[in-house]
């Protein structure tokens, strides 16, 4: 381990005495030591870490100083410590807040985040929703109608979704159908 030179150790002193100093120093006097111990002070400090402090470690203690909330999670570029913050936030606000607030980048994590809310599909990016996604999201307990305008169209077909939702909402959930455009006389671009 290296030693904290006197700069670090005097910095590291005023944020402990101080948990706002961290933001009033200049970027260079902002090392790994002294964001480690500024996260630690407060949680929000996290915003002033340089880029190149910013790791697993100093998220991770972010994560345990006393007055961080899930606002936070949106400076955590780490997936899986994000995961850990919402775990740590998951009594304090609703799935929906958390996972508005990070990225779902993995098929686990958007599981996760459906079978937390049905609303949270919508939060799901694209290329991560399949049929089962799909499901899930009409088959939880806080799932109305309005979880249907979530449903890519490409699943709207799908026999299986097509019938959890005609059972729960009825038949009258049918999607339009797409037409082709009418041919229209002229020239054509």
């Amino acid at each position: 381990m290296n030693k904290l030179s006197d700069r670090e150790q005097w910095d590291i002193q005023k944020v402990l005495e101080d948990k706002n100093y961290f933001s009033s120093l200049p970027e260079r006097h902002r090392t790994a030591a002294v964001s480690l111990v500024a996260v630690f002070a407060s949680g929000h400090n996290l915003e002033y870490v340089p880029d190149f402090a910013v790791n697993k470690d100093i998220c991770r203690m972010t994560l345990k100083s006393d007055d961080v909330d899930y606002t936070i999670l949106p400076l955590i570029p780490f997936p899986d410590v994000q995961k850990e913050g919402i775990k740590k936030f998951s009594g304090d606000a609703p799935a929906f807040v958390l996972y508005s607030f990070t990225d779902i980048l993995d098929a686990q994590m958007a599981l996760d985040a459906v079978k937390a809310d049905a609303y949270c599909l919508q939060l799901v990016p694209d290329k991560l929703i399949t049929a089962d996604l799909c499901k899930t999201a009409l088959q939880h307990p806080n799932a109305d109608k309005k979880v249907l305008d979530f449903i890519p169209e490409r699943f709207h077909n799908d026999f299986e979704v097509r019938k959890i939702a005609e059972e729960k909402y009825g038949s009258n959930t049918e999607q339009k159908e797409m037409s082709l455009p009418t041919k229209k006389k002229g020239l054509s671009v």
